[in-house]
């Protein structure tokens, strides 16, 4: 629309039909430039970043693929019944955006409905795991239950390590969605410090949170979010 407004302007003043002040003309003439630049720039860093996320959800699949048929074996919970996510902190390019969760990959045999939600730090098991840092673990299908009661207005009364940061119209949404959830970190070491780049996901059926909130199954979710980890912040 902005170019469109600047190629009319300068069009109209050029064939005598608009009389433009100098300091608007130039103004015109900048806004055009500004727009064509960053126009160019989002092109640039899309497609740079297409390959990239092509290439990281090969190597996620490398390693989400063994890990649903170990979480079969290991908790005698049908893979159909289960599902395995990687994601990663998107960090907006331009000022005054906002930083979200970006899902590398999914793997899941029986497809759920999608949840509509945008997922971000502190919002959903994934986005509490983190904001914690730390491996989260939580029965949704009770916790549906225990807010179900629940009013628009006494909903921002209560703490997100209960409402898992949802707004009221998100958790309406997500309701009924999710059984089980097991989300573990993906943190990156460096000379400064460690630092979260993502996390690893599971999702299991009702019923299966004492299979999932296991040590054993932590540990084994836990290791796939390490050898994410090192791809996803190389």
């Amino acid at each position: 629309v902005i170019v469109a407004v600047v190629g009319v302007g300068l069009g109209l003043h050029e064939m005598g039909i608009w009389t433009l002040s100098s300091a608007l003309a130039a103004g015109l003439l900048i806004a055009g430039v500004l727009v064509a630049f960053v126009t160019a720039a989002e092109a640039a860093v899309d497609q740079r970043r297409h390959g990239r996320v092509a290439e990281l959800r090969e190597q996620a699949r490398a390693v989400l693929a063994p890990l649903l048929l170990e979480l079969e074996e290991q908790t005698g919970i049908n893979a159909r019944e289960l599902g395995v996510a990687a994601y990663r902190i998107r960090k907006p390019i331009w000022p005054f955006g906002k930083t979200r969760l970006e899902r590398l990959l999914r793997l899941q045999l029986l497809i759920k409905v999608a949840s509509g939600i945008v997922w971000r730090p502190g919002v959903g098991v994934v986005g509490q795991c983190i904001q914690r840092g730390e491996d989260v673990v939580e029965n949704l299908a009770t916790l549906d239950e225990q807010l179900a009661s629940v009013t628009p207005d006494e909903w921002d009364s209560l703490g997100d390590d209960l409402t898992y940061g949802f707004t009221y119209a998100e958790f309406q949404r997500v309701r009924g969605k999710y059984g089980v959830v097991l989300a573990s970190p993906m943190i990156k070491e460096t000379p400064l410090g460690s630092r979260v780049v993502g996390c690893v996901s599971v999702d299991g059926p009702p019923g299966s949170f004492q299979a999932l909130a296991s040590t054993e199954i932590r540990a084994l979710v836990a290791a796939a979010a390490v050898t994410l980890a090192a791809v996803v912040a190389g």
